[in-house]
């Protein structure tokens, strides 16, 4: 009601080449349908959030008001929908692909983890929600044409405005991707694709351009400033929960994002003077879901808790305890989390070493009782074990990429690392030993790592380099349950695997 209530006093007091837009919003679901907590305001008492339940009925309620007002309606999502939970990643995605359809969506962008679950899995994805899928820059190599299952932009007439919508990823996603995930395709730079669409939108009569993009909020402000011609950019990809609507001094264009994990939904309210052209007015906010204020639709809740049930059967059950915390700690840092899990893949591979990068550990255990459901939640990126057999010279280069930073270093297993973190490319690892012994530049050594790092992530490409490579399709999370069962009460602590030289 406190929407309609501002929504009319607009209307009562426009004049009559006033016409008004409400674009509902989100991003980064990554499979988050069911209930869960607002944590980051009280971490002993987190508010109750209804996840999708609760969307939904707000999401239908936006809608009725805008239409009784006879404003325009759009409902859009900026990508990275499915990979993170069971029930996102169950089927490929099919829980979402009905979320996107029982809600109602316009039109939904590419996340980078939409791209690089790889583009068999995509299209499969596109074709099973059966609405669009919008992108602009991942071209097919050869003929730089978008591929038949993506619509690069879309024109959508409502509330009698026609309002142009372009979907847009980060180019940096050519690094990040392995070949084998993106085909024959590349991603093409965001803003010069942008200049075009936007060009073809205004020729196609859009009154209102929208970005629907996936590149980071600072990286969507930026976009807003060098490329004229957005009224509105619906970002996702760093999962920001804006405070208010980012407004770029030069093009006066209006950035937002609504946080992640459908923990929220962003609802943008605009004017548009058709007498003049541009949009003169808007009113954002960031509308948190919390359960007592938005109170979930039943029927939907019942069938995502049957879904839960058949996904996460087993969850729950006891596999085992930790004898004490294991937990992250500093990214740049040495871990007991890391050493956990490194362990484990190295012990489930048969390997010499293994490898993990820091930031793919999502959270920490607790002393106690450890679950399956602590594990996927640990293993919050769904990795697989990649094994394969490297000289002692490539064993040293994969160091040296685990130790650049500068956010995080990777985490090791079966070596001993003395470095100094301002050595330099080539120059950080001082002296490395394997099960005791230095390593030798000849010698063959079994790596284990996760198939982020041994292959999507296509910075790393010595991992694709060895011999007798496997992805063994194994899931991480299945590797430690394994070594909990069989090792239980496990324990970890920090031991002086990675050191930073003296003085360093």
């Amino acid at each position: 009601m406190r929407f309609l209530l501002a929504l009319l006093i607009a209307l009562t007091t426009a004049p009559a080449s006033v016409r008004h837009l409400r674009i509902v919003h989100t991003n980064d679901i990554h499979g988050a349908l069911l209930p869960s907590t607002a944590w980051w305001m009280n971490r002993d008492f987190p508010p109750p959030l209804g996840g999708a339940a609760s969307a939904l009925g707000l999401v239908r309620e936006l809608r009725a008001e805008a239409e009784e007002s006879g404003r325009g309606f759009l409902l859009l999502d900026a990508g990275d929908c499915c990979k993170g939970t069971p029930i996102g990643e169950h089927e490929n995605g099919a829980a979402i692909a009905d979320w996107f359809r029982r809600a109602g969506y316009d039109a939904v962008g590419v996340g980078n983890h939409d791209y690089a679950d790889g583009i068999g899995r995509l299209r499969e994805r596109v074709r099973a929600a059966g609405l669009p899928r919008l992108n602009a820059n991942i071209r097919d190599k050869a003929t730089e044409a978008s591929p038949d299952f993506l619509t690069p932009r879309l024109v959508i007439e409502t509330g009698g405005l026609r309002v142009g919508i372009v979907g847009l990823i980060s180019s940096y996603q050519n690094e990040l991707i392995a070949d084998a995930a993106a085909g024959d395709h590349l991603v093409l730079n965001e803003r010069e694709a942008a200049r075009a669409e936007v060009t073809r939108l205004r020729e196609d009569g859009a009154d209102i351009v929208v970005g629907l993009t996936h590149i980071g909020h600072r990286y969507e402000q930026r976009l807003a400033e060098e490329v004229p011609g957005f009224d509105v950019i619906i970002g996702g990809r760093s999962h920001t929960a804006l405070r208010s609507a980012t407004v770029t001094p030069g093009n006066h264009t209006i950035v937002v994002q609504a946080a992640s994990r459908l923990t929220a939904v962003g609802v943008l309210d605009l004017e548009f003077d058709a007498a003049v052209g541009t949009v003169i007015g808007y009113e954002w906010e960031l509308v948190n879901l919390f359960d007592d204020e938005f109170p979930p639709d039943a029927d939907y809740a019942r069938y995502l808790d049957s879904l839960r049930l058949i996904v996460e059967a087993g969850f729950d059950d006891v596999i085992g305890w930790a004898a004490a915390d294991i937990v992250r700690g500093d990214p740049l840092r040495e871990s007991a989390a890391g050493n956990f899990v490194t362990d484990a893949m190295r012990g489930y591979a048969n390997a010499d070493v293994a490898f993990q990068n820091a930031e793919g550990i999502t959270r920490d255990l607790r002393e106690g009782e450890i679950t399956y459901r602590d594990l996927h939640e640990l293993d919050g990126h769904g990795n697989t074990i990649v094994v394969g057999t490297y000289t002692g010279r490539q064993v040293r280069e994969m160091l040296e990429a685990g130790l650049s930073g500068p956010w995080s270093i990777w985490q090791v297993s079966g070596l001993r690392v003395e470095y100094d973190p301002a050595g330099g490319q080539g120059r950080r690892a001082r002296s490395v030993t394997v099960a005791g012994e230095p390593l030798e530049p000849e010698r063959r050594y079994r790596v284990a790592t996760n198939s982020w790092l041994g292959g999507e992530d296509g910075r790393f490409r010595v991992f694709r380099d060895g011999e007798q490579i496997e992805d063994t399709e194994i899931p991480v999370r299945d590797a430690l349950a394994a070594w909990v069962r069989v090792h239980s009460p496990v324990s970890a602590r920090v031991e002086g695997r990675i050191v930073r030289a003296a003085g360093r």
